[in-house]
């Protein structure tokens, strides 16, 4: 008897396990790890958003112009911590990329970018807009095992989803409550609601999501965007996942 094709769900299966079979634990030295697969991957013209005081380091055919929220004296304001912060050549919002025409680079970086984005439905689809056809999305996000997100819940993708769906302002308030609580350590109902306070009239980017790597893999496929996953790596304080555009 001559077998049909596979079903779609066999297929998505045999995806998740094939992405299984890729995930693997690599040695500690994290830098090491990322600059690796960017000189592999990285190539053409790109940026980077979000860059701060750590560009990423790319091979010498690479092209970055690099985009964040904010010009670099207003990136000194929100991040006074960092005695040097990369000056943007561009500001735009992550979510959006609305200086970057369809269809117009050949990569995206965002290294620990996601986490702070209120809506990475949004940024994800964006990324892979303004990429050709075969173009790279190059992300890094911190592994909340090895952070102060430990104690946090890992973001779902019902969460992710809704948000998308009915606006981030939806679990905003939330997010800021859980920040002050499990991050800051306030126990005290006021305490918490004055700190919330604050971050809202500053419009402060905590770590609204928290991804390990396999949950944020789980998100990926739930979203079925045009993409192909090229490499999930995971080291001690972070994990890296590169996606080509199909």
């Amino acid at each position: 008897m001559t077998k049909g094709p596979p079903s779609p769900r066999l297929l998505a299966q045999r995806a998740r396990l094939a992405v299984r079979d890729r995930i693997r634990s690599m040695p500690p030295n994290w830098a090491a790890t990322r600059d690796d697969l960017a000189f592999r991957y990285l190539h053409g013209e790109g940026i980077e958003i979000g860059a701060l005081y750590r560009p990423q380091r790319v091979p010498g055919d690479a092209r970055v112009r690099f985009v964040d929220h904010g010009g670099v004296e207003e990136l000194r304001r929100v991040y006074p911590d960092h005695d040097w912060v990369q000056e943007p050549d561009v500001v735009d919002e992550a979510e959006r990329l609305d200086k970057f025409a369809d269809e117009s680079l050949d990569f995206v970086i965002a290294n620990h970018v996601l986490e702070h984005v209120e809506d990475p439905v949004a940024a994800l689809t964006a990324f892979i807009r303004v990429l050709r056809p075969g173009g790279i999305v190059f992300l890094t996000l911190p592994d909340p095992r090895y952070s102060f997100d430990g104690r946090r819940e890992r973001t779902t993708v019902a969460h992710v989803l809704r948000d998308h769906r009915d606006g981030p302002e939806t679990s905003r308030r939330e997010h800021y409550e859980e920040w002050a609580h499990i991050v800051e350590g306030l126990v005290d109902p006021g305490d918490i609601e004055r700190r919330t306070a604050e971050f809202a009239s500053e419009g402060t980017r905590n770590h609204f999501h928290v991804w390990e790597l396999g949950t944020f893999i789980e998100l990926l496929f739930a979203l079925e965007l045009p993409v192909a996953i090229e490499a999930a790596q995971a080291t001690e304080p972070e994990f890296a996942v590169v996606l080509r555009k199909t």
